[in-house]
């Protein structure tokens, strides 16, 4: 038993001293390129892709950011889902309000049932581009830009050796409900592993010409659920690189339910399990550092009641070790982060008081979450059920047009699973 305590305890030193490693890395990159003004001459014609289906919460906040850009040369292309969807309207009239000279709103044309709709709304928008149109950029409706959002997503692609520019996605949790402070501190702990693997994020993605351009992409996307995380490997083929950028970092204040929150890890962990090469790596480094926690929370009291302090402080140490390191990493990001958006001129809450209270609690989650990821193939995303049998082998299985939030299953909900 002692032996196990061992083991357990050696693997949570090596899996706190990695992300020890890997989060200063991203504090790094933060310190090495926050606040500085724009002195670039890098002023490519850009093309802004927008893909939509159903009203988000933050949708006019969206438009208002993308619509006000500090950039003279950018096209803005909103894609909607459906004529019947009932976003039309809304960014109908938004736009009536609100003209953009260089604007055009389109419904969907072609949904070939084998790719996820995102997806066909980018292949789509790729389309019929003007010639003189050097850099693609995307974004999700709840992505809020500011106004020098596509100046800095854009400046690292100035470097012919850079293909793809990737923003950053954070959590800023007003609420202190379990799912919101789940995800908040699983997506903290997912970005500092994802900026170490180079997993691009599809919700503030810039692109070159030189990759948008090559057929590869276009055969790819239109066979696959989702578009980000194999980009990475697209680059590479070409002899590119991906980069994040740290000044497009951006915060999503939205709440959640804890069952929602439980999909959505689940959804991101079957794109890393479908297009990141080492899927295995990030399951088993999750699924062990989980046994490895659990053991060691058992062994812990029984080692108390036996007397064995020794062994109950070995335990103690590492576990505190462990929860030390990951909290003031995290700590540490989520200032400079909100250096970072105190300098747009806005303001973030503070953290709730119990947001690291959770701390345990989102491994476990995270570590259902891998099970649903690794045995789930149908996914109910928006009223659309997608049968996902392999990276490049997706059917949707059933669509309808966008109907009200309230007449939805909640978002995002995997079906058909054994887990669920």
């Amino acid at each position: 038993m002692f032996l196990l305590s061992i083991v357990c305890s050696g693997f949570m030193l090596f899996f706190a001293v990695m992300y020890l490693y890997w989060g200063l890395g991203c504090i790094k990159l933060y310190k090495g390129n926050r606040f500085h003004e724009d002195d670039s001459d890098y002023h490519p014609i850009v093309a802004v892709i927008l893909p939509l289906r159903g009203n988000d919460p933050f949708l006019v906040d969206c438009l208002n950011g993308l619509l006000n850009q500090d950039y003279l040369k950018y096209d803005v292309k909103i894609i909607v889902d459906h004529a019947d969807d009932p976003v039309l309207k809304i960014v109908n009239q938004y736009l009536l309000k609100h003209n953009h000279p260089h604007c055009q709103v389109n419904v969907l044309e072609s949904r070939t049932g084998i790719c996820g709709l995102k997806n066909a709304s980018l292949i789509q928008g790729l389309q019929d581009l003007d010639d003189e149109v050097e850099v693609i950029a995307w974004l999700d409706a709840d992505v809020i830009p500011h106004r020098t959002w596509l100046q800095e997503l854009i400046k690292p692609l100035q470097d012919k050796k850079v293909g793809v520019a990737s923003g950053i996605r954070w959590y800023a949790p007003r609420h202190s409900n379990a799912g919101t402070l789940v995800r908040y501190m699983w997506n903290a702990a997912a970005v500092i592993q994802m900026m170490a693997m180079d997993i691009a994020w599809g919700g503030s993605i810039a692109m070159s010409r030189q990759v948008f351009q090559n057929p590869l992409l276009h055969e790819s996307w239109s066979t696959m659920m989702w578009e980000d995380t194999y980009l990475k490997k697209l680059v590479s083929n070409l002899n590119l690189e991906l980069v994040f950028v740290p000044s497009a970092t951006m915060v999503n204040e939205e709440s959640t339910s804890l069952k929602s929150c439980f999909h959505f890890i689940t959804r991101q962990l079957m794109n890393v399990r479908f297009y990141h090469s080492h899927w295995w790596f990030i399951a088993g480094l999750g699924l062990f550092s989980t046994i490895a926690q659990f053991t060691l929370m058992v062994l812990l009291p029984l080692y108390m009641v036996q007397g064995n302090l020794f062994g109950a402080g070995m335990i103690a140490v590492v576990l505190l070790f462990v929860s030390t390191s990951i909290v003031s990493i995290v700590c540490r990001i989520d200032s400079l982060i909100r250096q970072l958006v105190r300098a747009r001129g806005e303001e973030l809450k503070r953290l709730p008081f119990s947001t690291f209270s959770v701390l345990w609690l989102t491994l476990f989650v995270y570590c259902a979450a891998l099970f649903a990821a690794m045995r789930t193939r149908n996914i109910l995303w928006r009223g659309v059920i997608y049968n996902a049998v392999s990276p490049f082998q997706v059917q949707i299985e059933h669509y309808e047009p966008f109907q009200h939030s309230g007449e939805i299953v909640e978002e995002l909900e995997v079906v058909k699973s054994s887990i669920v």
